[in-house]
C-alpha cells in the first residue's frame, strides 16, 4: 500500500485515499490484492467498507478474479482432455458432453467465469432452444464443469451452485414383475428345446443368457456384453465386474471401463448361473461349431470377430419379447426389474444399492425410493407367490 497515496484508518485492512477520500479494502486471501469499488462504484463509506472487509464471499469472488485469466472454451477443452486421460470416463459420457458444448456452449459463454452470476447462468440455459430435459442436462453437465474448475483452482465459486433441475414429469418406470420374467424365461427354454433353426436357436439361447445374467446381476446392458467366460470362478462363485464396452467405433480396444468404480467388483454367484453359463459355452461349441475358450466375450459376434452390438441384441430381445406376450421393456430395465425384484422380497434399500453399486445410496433412493402407490401395489401383489 502506498502511504504517500492513502492513509490508515483506525480498523485493520482498511485504507483512505488522501485525495479523494474514498476508500480501500487490503485482503490478503485467497490471494494478495486490493478492493477499491464494487460493481463499479467507489467505496465511499467507512460502513461499506467494513462490510466488504468482512464479507468472506466478496474476498472470495475477488480472489478468483485474479485467479482465472482463461475463457471458458480454453477451459473446457482441457478439462474434456481431464474427462479422457483422469478421470476415464466412458466415451458415450464424454462424447455427450461434447455435443452439448458444440450446440449450445462454444463460443457463447464469453463473459470470464469468475464473473458469471447466477442469474446470467440461469437466463443463459433458460433461452436455449431445446426441452426441458435436456436443460437439466445442461446444468448437470455445466456444474460438473465448474466443480472442476474449483478443484483445479481456476474459479472459487461456482455459478450453479445451488441450482435446482427444471420439474418435469419422470417416465413412467417399465420393469417386469417375476411372473413376466418366469413366462421369458420359459418361452425361451421351449423355443431352445423346439426351434430347427439353428441361428433362430442360437438368438434364443443368447437372449435368455443375456437376460438372466443382466436381471441376476442387476448389470447395465454394457457391463453384461463385456462379461468372458473366464470372468466367472466355478470354485469360488464369483464373478468379477471390471468392464464396459467401449461404444467407440474408432478405439483400438472394445473395452472400457464400467460408468463408476463402484462398478467394479467381484460379487457372488450362485453355482446354477455359472452351470447355465457351462451350458450355453458347450451349445456354442458342439452346436454351433465355434472356437469358444475362457478369454472369449459371452456375447461375440464369430464372424465379425467383435462383441455382439447393441442394436442387435436389443432388436433380439425385443422380437422375443413379442413371440412370448410379456410387456415389452428395454433391456436396461433389466436393472430397474431386479432392484424392484429385490424390494418386493423385503429387502432393504441398502442391499438394492450394493447389487446395484450405486455411487451412493442417495442415487438409489432417488431412483427407487419414491416408486409411486400403484408400482407399490403390483409389487405388494407380487408376493402372493409365496403362498
Amino acid at each position: 500500500m502506498d502511504l504517500k497515496k492513502y492513509e490508515r484508518t483506525r480498523y485493520q485492512s482498511i485504507y483512505r485515499n488522501k485525495k479523494n477520500k474514498n476508500y480501500v479494502v487490503m485482503i490478503s486471501k485467497p490471494v494478495k490484492t486490493s478492493i477499491s469499488r464494487i460493481d463499479g462504484k467507489k467505496i465511499t463509506t467507512l460502513e461499506e467498507a467494513l462490510k466488504i472487509r468482512d464479507n468472506p464471499k466478496t474476498k472470495l469472488v475477488k480472489g478468483a478474479e485474479l485467479l482465472y485469466r482463461d475463457d471458458f472454451d480454453t477451459l473446457w477443452c482441457n478439462y474434456i482432455e481431464w474427462c479422457k486421460t483422469i478421470d476415464k470416463q466412458a466415451y458415450n459420457t464424454i462424447l455427450r458432453k461434447q455435443k452439448s458444448y458444440t450446440k449450445y456452449f462454444k463460443e457463447k459463454i464469453t463473459k470470464r467465469l469468475s464473473k458469471l452470476s447466477k442469474n446470467e447462468m440461469l437466463n443463459f440455459i433458460d433461452k436455449q432452444n431445446c426441452s426441458l430435459k435436456q436443460k437439466n442436462q445442461l446444468i448437470k453437465e455445466l456444474k460438473s464443469f465448474f466443480n472442476w474448475c474449483i478443484r483445479e483452482e481456476y474459479l472459487l465459486i461456482s455459478p450453479l451452485a445451488n441450482i435446482k433441475a427444471y420439474k418435469i414429469q419422470k417416465v413412467e418406470m417399465k420393469y417386469w414383475l417375476s411372473k413376466s420374467f418366469i413366462d421369458f424365461i420359459k418361452y425361451l427354454n421351449q423355443k431352445i428345446l423346439l426351434e430347427k433353426d439353428k441361428k433362430a436357436k442360437e438368438i434364443a439361447y443368447r437372449t435368455k443368457m443375456f437376460t438372466l445374467i443382466t436381471f441376476i446381476l442387476g448389470n447395465r446392458a454394457g457391463e453384461t456384453r463385456a462379461l468372458f467366460y473366464d470372468s466367472f470362478d466355478k470354485e469360488k462363485e464369483t464373478v468379477g465386474l471390471f468392464n464396459s464396452i467401449d461404444y467407440n467405433p474408432n478405439s483400438n480396444t472394445y473395452l472400457s471401463t464400467t460408468k463408476t468404480n463402484e462398478s467394479q467388483c467381484i460379487m457372488k454367484v450362485t453355482s446354477k448361473l455359472i452351470n447355465e453359463i457351462e451350458n450355453y459355452k458347450y451349445f456354442l461349441i458342439n452346436e454351433m461349431g465355434y472356437n469358444v475358450t475362457g478369454n472369449t466375450l459371452l456375447f461375440y459376434n464369430f464372424e465379425t470377430n467383435r462383441p455382439l452390438s447393441d442394436t442387435t441384441l436389443r432388436k433380439n430381445f425385443y422380437q422375443l419379447c413379442e413371440e412370448a406376450g410379456v410387456p415389452k421393456i428395454r433391456m436396461y430395465d433389466l436393472r430397474h426389474s431386479r432392484a424392484v425384484d429385490m424390494i418386493s422380497d423385503g429387502c432393504d434399500i441398502y442391499l438394492v444399492k450394493e447389487q446395484l453399486r450405486h455411487k451412493s445410496i442417495k442415487t438409489t433412493a432417488d431412483v427407487y425410493g419414491h416408486l409411486p402407490d400403484e408400482i407399490r401395489k403390483e409389487i405388494a401383489k407380487n408376493t402372493d407367490k409365496y403362498y
